[in-house]
Order: structure tokens, then C-alpha cells, then sequence
């Protein structure tokens, strides 16, 4: 009997997911333009045990045809009766909530998984579905506007495993070098999700995150007055540590709610502390799409964007898909200084969203009213007449972070995203937010910036070749000529908004000398066209930069296990 809405997914041999799709009301299912190569493959279907196949062959020109018996041992596809890891839990949960009471649920499982005792559990083993990268990477420095410094080397690295199949752990972290510049900076991070529920409910999300960051300074001028190497070597490291909760609750049908906290200490020749607390609430109204509000205080809600939503509109983890990049996950802090004091940036942010799916397309739009203290701006250039308290560079750092105190701002995006088969995608996006520009030649305290309505339009295109299995993702962004726009991260639709034209390579590459895992080549470049470059004059002797987004071109090799 043909069986309709059954999800198969299909996975390469390094048990990477490549596509999935679901049968129709023939019962039939197909994956179009497969690369030649060895394929295992995965059908589910409520009230009908998982059904496996492996070492699929597709060769150069032909098709590979299966016909699947689901729960029937003479099937052409083996049914494997195996303990339930977090990626079959499931597939289980709906084999028993939806046979009847009278058909027999059986399992085949090794011996040595039980316990002498009668009626003792197989146990799970304490980690499985394990992957681990790192990486190489050369290049631009980060700045202290973005995430961890890397300076012109750096290494980094990620792994993801399930804990005792019913959880979760992702650790990254990264180191960063300059030549004859200071101490390194390190960073890692560790996140525990539990897919199970305990006799309490589910746990939250946990993470973990510490970083170190060496060389840290207030620059001078350029001139006479620059800071020699070892005032550098001298300069008090700083010390960062989060700790952070991220839950779920859905008391109706079509609510889903998530909140959290975020707990951050700073050490840097004083003790800084903050709770940064975030909520988001989302709910389906079926053909009218999802409506969206989201509140958080403090520092970014990382956790929140890190749970988005699909191409279909349903709420994922992101990257659970994919495998995240080495150094991801490890971020800092916002930081600045305000006269000698290391301060971080607060922003309180309300914002309302909606989206809708549309066959192959998905409509968003948002709005959001924000109130910053503790502002900062990327300065570069002849910085002699700012106070050097009011400055934070580092020794991987083109340029330094200037402290503008308090500000508050409005804005608005409309996007719009497009799938166009099964490797291309891409989305274009308009609104309009607070930024700011300059106003005159004199360097009192914050009179150089105004804050204005700022336009701003983007263009994102993503692809991959099957054959080469080629990633790229290119995007650009224009705002209005004269203006700078601080960036806002949006937590309630995936598009945003990063000024200049920026491209992101990723290349598998053929492994050499019998490598156990496989080889990838990455390139990063930003800003490529140098947009966002605000010049100030500060006098006779020389001028000023508001660098909104730095150039920056950096190449790196991953090693995936």
C-alpha cells in the first residue's frame, strides 16, 4: 500500500545529511542530480519502525532505484532495530504513541548492552555522532568591535557530540598571535542542550564561555606619542566569563516562548559585572504567517540568534544542519573605556516581527526601538585630540573603539528570500534606522557625530555546487552616503544588514596521504569596496576615520574529522 508523507532523508558516507524530502501519494520520493558516490539512507513514518540502507552506490549516469517495505523483514532495505540515540528519539516517540495496543513493539539490541539483571535498560554509550574541526587561518585581525581577535595567525576549533544520546555539547574556542605584539588571545565556549525530559521537565540550555585578550591598550597618535611595543607587552590581559540559560515553554498549541539570561564578569584592572536577561515570543497563526516579539537588555542575545527559523517557518537551532565553524560559538564582549574605566555597551531592544512562507518564498518584516548606553564607534586615523581614556585598542586592532555614552534609535526592515531549486537561494532586503554623521570639524566631547535616519538596502545570494560541493555567500548592503549605521543583530527574521559588499568562500578540497577525515578551504573578505569610511578633520596636523566596517581579507584550511 503507497504510503504519503514519509520523510526520507538521504546522508553522504561521512553520515552528513545532503538532502531530505517526502514521499508523495504514490509513495514515491526522488533526489535529483546526486553526485556519484556511496549514499545511506534514512525513511521514517508515524505508526512504521525507521527503516535504514547503507553503502548505497549511485554511479556516473545512471539511477538508483529502492523500493522500501516499512516494518516488513523481507524489504529490500534493512530495518534496523537499534537503542535510540537524539536522532531517532523521535522516530521512536511516534512508532509507539500511534500503534495500536495490541501490535507488538520489539527490539533487536546486542546482549552486552543489558545488565544481568531482568528488566535492566540498555545503556547508551556516553558519546556518539562525534564531529570535530580545526582550523588555520591567516590574514586581518579582528577589531574590538567583533568577536575575538585573531591577529595575523590564528587557530581554531569545534566538536559536537551527543551525551548519553539524550543531549547535546558543542565546545569551540580560538587562539590568536601577532608577531612581537603582546600576549595571545584565547577564547573557548561550551554549550549543553538536553533533548530529553527529566522528572522536572526538559533542563535548559547551558553556556559556558572565557576568553583572554592580551596587549590591550590606549592608543596615541600615530606620531611621537605612539605607544611603544613594550608598553604592549606591559598592558594589563583582559579577562572575560559568561555564563548563560536559554529555556522553552509553549503553553498553547501555536505560542512558543523563550527566555533566558546571560551572567558576564569582566577583569580588567577593575571587576565589571551585568545580567543580561532576553525573551521571545512567537505565534503561529497559520496562513497569516508568524507574528514575533522579542525583548532583550544588556549585552547581544546570542542564544536567540542562534535558534531561528527554517526555510518552512519552523523554529531550529541554527546550524544544528550544519557543523559550526571553529571559533563560532566564542565570542566577546562590547567593550569601550570611559575616562580610564573598561565599560560595556548595554543595549535595551524591543522588537516586532512578522513572517510568512509562501511555497518557495518567505516574506519578513521588522521594527524595533532601542536605547544604548556605554555607544561605541571604530575610530582610526590621527586620534591625538581624544582623550587616550576614552579609547580601547588592542594589539591585533586597526583601529580603536571610541565610548559616545548614550543614544537611542528607531528602524524598520522588510526582506524578502527566494529559494531557486536546491542549491541557490537568495534575498533582498530595504528599511530604514538611526545612525549617525558628522557635523563638524571640532573635537569637543561627542560633538563630531549627529544622529540621523540612515536608508538601507541589501542584496544576499547563496549557492552550492553539487559536483564540487562549492559554498559561497556573497552579500552587499548600501546606506545612505555620509552616515554610519551601527549594526543590529534581528531576532525576529534571518536577514541583516552588514554595510559594504562582503564574500564568503567555502571549498572542499581532496584528501592527501590517506587523511581519516576531509580537507576545506575558506575565504573571508570584507568590505571589500571600503564602504563606510566617514572622514572628520581634526585640525592642520592630520584627520580622523569613523570606520564603520574595516577591510579585511583572511584564508584559512579546516581539517574535519
Amino acid at each position: 500500500m503507497p504510503q504519503r508523507g514519509a520523510s526520507v532523508q538521504l546522508f553522504n558516507k561521512y553520515q552528513q545529511l545532503v538532502a531530505k524530502t517526502a514521499s508523495d501519494v504514490q509513495g514515491r520520493f526522488a533526489f535529483v542530480a546526486v553526485p556519484a558516490d556511496l549514499y545511506s539512507l534514512h525513511a521514517t513514518l508515524a505508526s512504521f519502525l525507521p527503516a535504514a540502507k547503507d553503502k548505497i552506490s549511485v554511479k556516473p549516469g545512471s539511477s538508483s532505484v529502492l523500493q522500501i517495505h516499512l516494518a516488513t523483514l523481507f524489504s529490500s532495505v534493512e530495518v534496523n532495530y537499534v537503542v535510540p540515540t537524539s536522532a531517532m528519539a523521535d522516530d521512536w516517540k511516534w512508532v509507539l504513541r500511534s500503534s495500536p495496543a495490541t501490535r507488538p513493539i520489539t527490539r533487536l539490541v546486542d546482549d552486552s548492552s543489558f545488565e544481568e539483571h531482568s528488566g535492566a535498560k540498555a545503556k547508551p554509550p556516553i558519546f556518539t555522532e562525534t564531529r570535530a574541526m580545526f582550523s588555520l587561518s591567516g590574514g586581518d585581525g579582528g577589531t574590538p568591535d567583533g568577536a575575538a581577535a585573531l591577529g595575523d595567525w590564528g587557530t581554531g576549533f569545534a566538536l559536537s557530540t551527543t551525551v548519553f544520546g539524550n543531549s547535546e555539547l558543542k565546545v569551540s574556542g580560538s587562539y590568536g598571535d601577532m608577531a612581537a605584539m603582546g600576549p595571545p588571545s584565547l577564547t573557548i565556549c561550551a554549550i549543553y542542550s538536553p533533548h530529553e525530559e527529566g522528572y522536572f521537565g526538559r533542563p535548559p540550555e547551558m553556556t559556558v564561555m572565557m576568553s583572554q585578550v592580551g596587549g590591550l591598550n590606549s592608543p596615541l597618535s600615530t606620531g611621537q606619542n605612539a605607544p611603544t611595543e613594550s608598553a604592549l607587552l606591559g598592558s594589563a590581559p583582559l579577562r572575560a566569563m559568561s555564563l548563560g540559560m536559554y529555556e522553552t515553554a509553549d503553553p498553547l498549541d501555536n505560542v512558543h516562548v523563550e527566555y533566558g539570561a546571560l551572567a558576564e564578569s569582566l577583569s580588567y584592572l577593575q571587576q565589571n559585572t551585568r545580567i543580561s536577561p532576553f525573551a521571545r515570543l512567537t505565534v503561529d497563526t497559520g496562513r497569516m504567517g508568524h507574528w514575533v516579539a522579542s525583548y532583550s537588555d544588556g549585552s547581544q542575545p546570542d542564544a536567540l540568534l542562534r535558534h531561528s527559523w527554517d526555510n518552512e517557518g519552523n523554529i531550529e537551532t541554527r546550524n544544528s544542519g550544519d557543523f559550526v565553524s571553529a571559533g563560532s560559538l566564542a565570542k566577546l564582549p562590547q567593550l569601550s573605556r570611559q575616562n580610564g574605566r573598561l565599560e560595556m555597551q548595554r543595549t535595551r531592544s524591543l522588537e516586532i516581527g512578522w513572517n510568512k512562507t509562501s511555497g518557495s518564498r518567505v516574506y519578513a518584516f521588522s521594527a524595533f526601538s532601542e536605547s544604548v548606553s556605554h555607544g561605541r564607534i571604530n575610530l582610526a586615523g590621527d586620534l591625538s585630540s581624544i582623550h587616550p581614556e576614552d579609547l580601547l585598542t588592542d594589539a591585533y586592532a586597526s583601529t580603536s573603539t571610541y565610548n559616545i555614552g548614550r543614544y537611542s534609535r528607531k528602524g524598520y526592515l522588510a526582506s524578502a528570500a527566494q529559494k531557486a531549486g536546491d542549491h541557490v537561494d537568495f534575498s533582498v532586503a530595504y528599511g530604514r534606522m538611526g545612525g549617525f554623521s558628522s557635523n563638524s570639524h571640532s573635537f569637543s566631547s561627542g560633538s563630531f557625530i549627529d544622529q540621523t535616519t540612515v536608508n538601507v538596502a541589501s542584496a544576499q545570494v547563496r549557492a552550492s555546487l553539487p559536483v564540487l560541493g562549492t559554498q559561497f555567500q556573497s552579500e552587499y548592503a548600501w546606506v545612505d552616503s555620509g552616515t554610519v549605521l551601527p549594526q543590529h543583530l534581528f531576532t525576529t527574521q534571518n536577514s541583516r544588514v552588514s554595510p559594504g559588499f562582503n564574500v564568503y568562500l567555502r571549498q572542499p578540497l581532496p584528501s592527501l596521504f590517506g587523511f581519516p577525515g576531509r580537507l576545506e578551504f575558506t575565504a573571508d573578505l570584507r568590505n571589500l569596496l571600503a564602504q563606510g569610511y566617514l572622514p572628520i578633520g581634526s585640525g592642520a596636523d592630520g584627520h580622523m576615520l569613523i570606520v564603520q566596517v574595516p577591510r579585511s581579507i583572511r584564508g584559512g584550511l579546516n581539517f574535519i574529522f
